[in-house]
């Protein structure tokens, strides 16, 4: 059935089947899904009442909700300092670029979500759904039938029809978050008004308004039955050398164990990118990274420093009400993307780029966690005798610094397999993913984490912990620099082997280095193309540009006291078979 949506020259066409089924494909594999029966109607019913009851109307109302959240998220941001280079404002539902918009809102979301919903692969993939909705949103409102997709779509746009790329993107933004965080419909619908307010939504973006319901929509549809719905049961086992429950938190319950088995969103497969299995228990290499991991990540380590100590906490992001890692992942983002002046075009394939490298990146280290099932440093240190090698001693009363959680100084380590760290595995797709957009390794940047803004606030934990903060601030000269540091901060705490780390990145930079690709920058006419080729080179280094930024990272890394043991972060022999 079509239908004929708007007036006059600016009429959309769209076509949908008699029973709501919408055809849908990537572009590399043709699948077909059925959307859910809430989905598609219910978006369109929502845009027609906005429209008719006047929502998006500069009235008393709804200026009250933007400058309500214009505080909102100013309180958020006001606490990230900015580089010096930086002149943008706080984000906000008035900002004029909807990628940041919808993804500061996304990072208050990821906060506030349901327990149950703040897991780095719940985060990850809704992550990735969020900015794939805006990526496509722009670039069919930019560029018309001549959009670079990620996904297909059943839309018959005319080359007349005018949609507007900020409602269209705030649209399908607020349809994926919607069907994802549902518990969070109330600021997700208020959020939408104060958006298409700031858009100058009228009667007359109904075209855009569809558009945008369509796009989440289908994106919902086509992530429907991945995978990520399963929970899966771990059975823990008295093997040496195996995974096995927290000491200090046993009622925990391992989490993930299906993750892995999540469709990807770009790879092909996780197994194109399965890391060789870690070292061998009776290995001088495995002995080296627990007597590292011994002294250093003690909870009353003699070895470690305070700077150690603040670095391990800074990104640690491991409980409840932070938002996982993901939340302090995208406000590096919106932090890179705020520096570097970036046009709404380029955040949107920007964010994509990122979220869906870390997705992927998320359910090839949980498919290669659960696969090697290998013990943390708590289990692998208090049992040490039993692990055939002469090098290790073991101390049955070791604790970890641990992840922590807020209150004291009992930190906890996370319920998962220790091989590969999702922490390095996250920063090896992140920052490679900027390194890819950008070119060059070689930008500066600062960043808050809320971890220590949390300990700015409460003087005697800070105190416990040894350390004398002025702020809740680190800077980096280098993306690689921020990518080691995130990576060896899990050592810090004594919850990750070195292995663990070097090898998670190795893995995150080669997924990211793989979907690069997958992202242009939309562009409204044929005369920018040298501009979109030169992003599509941008994004697409290989070869010896890539060779020559791996040395560079290299010597960073090898110039820096404190990541003195990441030395082998960028190893040869990259993936093997596993044992």
């Amino acid at each position: 059935m079509i239908y004929r949506l708007g007036r006059g020259q600016s009429a959309l066409l769209l076509s949908i089947s008699p029973d709501e089924e919408v055809n849908m494909s990537r572009k590399r594999s043709q699948t077909r899904r059925r959307l859910r029966t809430e989905s598609l109607e219910m978006r369109r019913l929502l845009a027609a009442d906005f429209l008719s009851n006047d929502l998006v109307s500069q009235d008393d109302s709804v200026a009250s909700e933007v400058s309500a959240f214009s505080t909102s998220n100013a309180d958020r941001t006001g606490q990230q300092s900015q580089s010096d280079s930086s002149a943008s404002d706080d984000v906000s539902s008035e900002s004029t670029d909807v990628v940041l918009a919808w993804n500061d809102l996304f990072g208050e979301v990821l906060a506030d979500a349901e327990g149950t919903l703040q897991t780095p692969g719940y985060a990850s993939r809704s992550m990735a759904m969020l900015n794939l909705a805006i990526y496509d949103a722009v670039g069919i409102a930019t560029s018309g039938s001549d959009a670079d997709t990620f996904y297909e779509y059943d839309l018959n746009v005319s080359d007349r029809t005018e949609l507007s790329a900020e409602i269209v993107a705030a649209q399908a933004a607020y349809t994926v978050l919607s069907g994802l965080y549902p518990e969070q419909q109330e600021t997700l619908d208020a959020f939408l008004q104060a958006s298409l307010a700031s858009a100058g939504a009228n009667r007359d973006s109904e075209a855009s308004l569809t558009v945008g319901s369509e796009i989440g929509s289908t994106i919902l549809a086509i992530r429907a039955n991945d995978g990520s719905d399963v929970i899966g049961e771990y059975k823990y086992t008295d093997e040496v050398g195996y995974f096995q429950v927290d000491p200090l938190n046993p009622d925990v319950p391992a989490w993930g164990p299906a993750w892995g088995e999540v469709d990807t969103f770009a790879i092909g497969s996780t197994d194109e990118f399965s890391p060789e299995s870690p070292p061998d228990l009776s290995s001088e290499e495995y002995a080296e990274a627990y007597n590292e991991v011994i002294e250093l990540g003690a909870l009353d380590s003699e070895t470690r420093t305070e700077d150690q100590t603040e670095a391990g906490l800074f990104w640690a992001y491991d409980r409840e009400g932070l938002g996982t890692p993901l939340a302090l992942y995208n406000d590096v983002l919106i932090q890179i993307a705020e520096q570097q002046g970036n046009s709404m075009e380029e955040n949107a394939a920007l964010f994509a780029q990122a979220s869906v490298a870390m997705a992927d990146a998320a359910i090839t280290a949980w498919d290669t966690k659960f696969t090697e099932e290998f013990w943390r440093p708590v289990t692998a240190i208090q049992a040490g005798d039993t692990d055939g090698n002469a090098l290790t001693e073991a101390d049955a009363d070791w604790v970890a610094l641990g992840a922590p959680n807020g209150e004291d100084l009992t930190g906890f380590t996370p319920q998962f397999p220790t091989y590969i760290s999702g922490h390095a595995t996250f920063g090896g797709a992140l920052f490679t993913t900027l390194q890819e957009f950008y070119g060059t390794d070689d930008i500066a940047f600062e960043l808050s984490s809320d971890e220590l803004q949390g300990l700015l606030e409460d003087p005697e934990l800070q105190e416990a912990y040894g350390l004398e903060l002025d702020d809740a601030v680190r800077t980096f000269e280098s993306f690689s620099e921020a990518m080691a540091e995130n990576g060896r901060s899990r050592v810090y705490l004594g919850i990750h082997f070195n292995f663990d780390d070097t090898v998670g990145q190795e893995v995150g930079s080669a997924i990211a280095a793989s979907v690069a690709s997958e992202f242009t920058v939309a562009t409204a006419d044929d005369t920018n193309q040298i501009d979109q080729d030169t992003q599509r080179n941008r994004n697409r280094n290989q070869g010896r540009e890539q060779d020559n930024r791996d040395q560079r990272n290299q010597g960073n890394r090898n110039t820096q006291d404190r990541f003195a043991a990441i030395d082998s972060a960028f190893a040869d022999q990259r993936f093997g078979n596993r044992r």
